[in-house]
C-alpha cells in the first residue's frame, strides 16, 4: 500500500513538473516572439500630424484596429495638426522613447517641411522609421483638347514656347511641385512655369478648364477625367505602369529618373526606441496590411498599399531627404 502511494506521488509530481516545463516554454516562445520585450503592457498613442479625417487619419485608425486585435492594448488616435506637420512631429519627437508613442506622418511633415523652414527636428536624426504603409502614385495630365498625346510632345511644346507652357500641383514647395521641378530643371531648354493651386481638385480643375498646360496629381484625382476623355495622362511616377493605366508609360522606362514616386505614409517612433519594439510594430504593421479585410478598407478608400519595413523605410527616408532638401533649397 505504501508502495503504491508513493508510486502515484511520484507520477502526480512528474505530471506537475511537466506542465510547469511546458508553461516556462510557452512563456520563453511567446518571449522571444515579442524579441524578448515585454510589450505593450499599456495603451499606445498614435499621433498624426494633421486634421482628423483626412487620409493620414482613415489609415491610422484601420492599421491601429488591428494592431489592438494583434497586440493586446488600445491603439488611440490623436490628430495634432498644425505647422505643415511640424507640431505633431516635434510632439513624438519631445515623446518618451519607449513605443507607446508613435506617429503616422508622411512625405510632406517628413522630409519637405524641415528642409524648407527651421521647425525644430531633422527625420533622419530625430525618428526611428519604423514602416512604410502606402504611396499614391502621381501622374502628368493634359487637358485632352490640346492635342497633346506624349510626354516628349509636351516638352517639345515647352521648347517651342517659351514662357506659355505652365504645370500646376497642390502648392508651392508640396511634393508634386519639387518632384515634377526637378524633372523639368534637367530637361534643358525646357521652361514651364509652376502655378500652385490650394489642392489636387483646384488644379485639376484648371486643367479641365484649360488654364495651365499640365497639372501633376495622384491618380485617383485624376484618372475618372481620363476615363471620361477629358485629360490624358502622358506618364505615372511608377517604376512598372499601373494595372488600370496599362498605355500610360512609366516616367521611368521613357528615361527620366525621379527624386519620389508619389505621396507615401508610414509609421515612426522617436529616436531611441529600442530595436526589439520597432521590430514587434513593423512585423504587426506588415501583418495588419496583408489582413484581407484591411486590404479591402484601404482599396475602398483609395488607399494604395505599398508596404516597406523598418530597413527599406529607413534607407529611403534618408535617400528622399537628401534629394528633396537640394530642390527646395533651389527653390528658394
Amino acid at each position: 500500500m505504501l508502495f503504491k502511494k508513493k508510486v502515484l506521488l511520484s507520477l502526480c509530481l512528474s505530471l506537475v513538473l511537466a506542465v510547469l516545463a511546458g508553461c516556462n516554454n510557452g512563456a520563453k516562445n511567446e518571449s522571444a516572439s515579442n524579441g524578448g520585450v515585454d510589450y505593450p503592457k499599456r495603451p499606445i498613442t498614435l499621433v498624426i500630424p494633421y486634421a482628423a479625417g483626412g487620409s493620414a487619419d482613415i489609415q491610422a485608425r484601420l492599421v491601429g484596429e488591428s494592431l489592438q486585435k494583434q497586440l493586446g492594448q488600445a491603439v488611440n488616435v490623436v490628430a495634432m495638426p498644425g505647422g505643415a506637420g511640424a507640431t505633431g512631429m516635434n510632439s513624438v519627437k519631445g515623446s518618451k522613447a519607449d513605443g507607446y508613442t508613435i506617429i503616422m506622418t508622411a512625405v510632406g511633415p517628413s522630409t519637405l517641411t524641415p528642409n524648407a523652414n527651421n521647425v525644430g527636428y531633422d527625420v533622419t536624426k530625430d525618428f526611428y522609421p519604423i514602416a512604410q504603409v502606402s504611396e499614391a502614385p502621381y501622374g502628368l495630365a493634359v487637358n485632352s483638347d490640346s492635342k497633346i498625346e506624349t510626354l516628349e510632345e509636351l516638352l517639345e511644346f515647352a521648347k517651342k514656347n517659351p514662357g506659355k507652357a505652365t504645370y500646376g500641383t497642390t502648392g508651392a514647395g508640396l511634393h508634386q511641385h519639387v518632384v515634377m521641378s526637378d524633372f523639368l530643371n534637367k530637361i534643358e531648354g525646357t521652361n514651364m512655369e509652376h502655378i500652385p493651386f490650394g489642392g489636387g481638385a483646384e488644379a485639376v480643375s484648371a486643367l479641365l478648364g484649360n488654364h495651365v498646360t499640365a497639372s501633376a496629381n495622384t491618380i485617383s484625382e485624376i484618372t475618372p477625367h481620363e476615363e471620361s476623355g477629358s485629360l490624358n495622362i502622358l506618364a505615372v511616377t511608377t517604376d512598372e505602369r499601373l494595372a488600370d493605366l496599362p498605355d500610360v508609360p512609366t516616367f521611368k522606362e521613357l528615361g527620366y529618373d525621379l527624386i519620389g514616386q508619389g505621396a507615401w505614409f508610414g509609421f515612426m517612433a522617436p529616436k531611441d526606441t529600442p530595436e526589439e519594439i520597432v521590430n514587434i510594430l513593423d512585423e504587426s504593421i506588415k501583418n495588419a496590411l496583408e489582413d484581407d479585410t484591411v486590404k479591402k478598407q484601404f482599396e475602398n478608400a483609395g488607399l494604395p498599399i505599398k508596404y516597406l519595413n523598418s530597413e527599406d523605410f529607413t534607407e529611403k527616408v534618408k535617400e528622399e531627404n537628401e534629394k528633396n532638401a537640394k530642390v527646395i533649397q533651389s527653390l528658394k
